[in-house]
């Protein structure tokens, strides 16, 4: 494998993981517990990536149907890339010089899946990533500050209303 994609590939991990960091941040806000922000944040972070996704999903059609179609939209590509992650970061490879590609192979439905990368391909899927986190409701992005703005303001309601 040559440098190259060697190169796209870990800015291709690089990227992913700030998307993880921000499903984590988005859980911290589920609970609602500015003062534990930390102690949360360091849980979400523990989390799978499949419980990340289902807890964000799980509070966004409970308690915030406003983001609700964006982030279906979202939750689809994510889910696009966290299959495409899955190949690069966890796959068995085997490439073939001077090639600039890559066969990386997975099990899926308890079968082998096969996926060819190339540096093309592996470039697309980081820029795919760069406009999810913080590009048009990006989750690092803005999509982050209207969850974060919405369930601030319904947390102080709810506190409001305590009082």
């Amino acid at each position: 494998m040559t440098k190259k994609i060697k190169e796209a590939t870990g800015a291709f991990i690089i990227a992913f993981s700030k998307l993880e960091y921000g499903l984590a941040s988005l859980g911290v806000f589920t609970a609602f517990d500015l003062r534990n922000r930390d102690e949360y944040l360091l849980t979400h972070l523990g989390n799978s990536f499949d419980n990340k996704m289902k807890n964000s999903t799980r509070y966004i059609d409970n308690n915030l149907q406003e983001l609700k179609p964006i982030w279906d939209i979202q939750k689809n590509k994510i889910g696009q890339l966290n299959r495409e992650r899955r190949f690069i970061a966890h796959g068995f490879i085997s490439y073939s010089l001077p090639q600039e590609s890559a066969t990386t192979f997975v099990k899926e439905k308890k079968k082998p899946s096969r996926r060819e990368f190339n540096l093309e391909t592996t470039k697309k899927l980081t820029n795919e990533l760069y406009h999810l986190n913080p590009g048009e409701n990006g989750i690092n992005g803005e999509f982050n500050t209207e969850f974060t703005r919405l369930r601030i303001n319904r947390g102080l309601g709810q506190i409001m209303n305590c009082i």
